[in-house]
This record gives structure tokens, C-alpha cells and sequence, in this order.
């Protein structure tokens, strides 16, 4: 699921993709997937790809937070915790270092 949700990423230009597998220190889920995209719009068509996705592999989100507004959206499909941000409030919020005691994967750019 991890390696479909980076690819629908990537595919629409998704930057700085990062997964956390958070699992080895908490309980909460197996990882996090931390995304950028430029503008709301982008942020918006990076999540409806994953969406469509993870769909054709019969997976939806348990919820999806903060998609109107564009400038971070979470979806959490229990055990994988997706956040797709613009670059300002993936700063301020740093989830990275928050769970910096997470082994982590940085992805490519398409």
C-alpha cells in the first residue's frame, strides 16, 4: 500500500516524499506518509490520485481531513497515515522531526 500510495504521488508531481515507519515506535499505525505539493490544487490532485488508486485496490480512507482547504490533507487508512502539505505548513508542523526516531525512506520525484 505504501509503494501504491508513492507512486500516485509521484505520478502527479508530488515533492520531498518521505515514509516514516512509525510503527517501530509507536502504536497509532505502520507508517506515515509525509507529501508536498505546491498549491492547494496540487495538494488536491496528489490526494484524489491516491484515492482512485487505492480504490482500484480496494482500499478507501477511514477519513480524509482537511481536502477543501488544500494546504494539508490527511487521510488515514488506519494503518497508513497520509499528509500531503504545502511546503510552509510541512515546515511549521515538522512532522519529520517529531518522528524522527522512525526509520525513514525518501522517495524521488517522477
Amino acid at each position: 500500500m505504501v509503494n501504491e500510495i508513492v507512486e500516485a504521488a509521484q505520478e502527479k508531481k508530488g515533492e520531498d516524499i518521505v515514509a516514516l515507519e512509525i510503527g517501530k515506535v509507536s502504536p497509532i499505525a505502520d507508517y506515515m506518509i509525509i507529501i508536498s505539493g505546491d498549491v492547494p490544487v496540487h495538494t488536491q490532485a496528489i490526494c484524489d490520485e491516491i484515492i482512485k488508486r487505492t480504490k482500484e485496490k480496494g482500499e478507501m480512507p477511514i477519513h480524509v481531513e482537511g481536502y477543501n482547504e488544500g494546504r494539508w490533507i490527511g487521510l488515514d487508512y488506519g494503518d497508513v497515515l497520509v499528509n500531503i502539505f504545502l511546503p510552509e505548513l510541512r515546515e511549521y508542523y515538522d512532522l519529520e522531526w517529531l518522528w524522527s526516531d522512525a526509520p525513514k525512506q525518501e522517495f524521488k520525484t517522477a
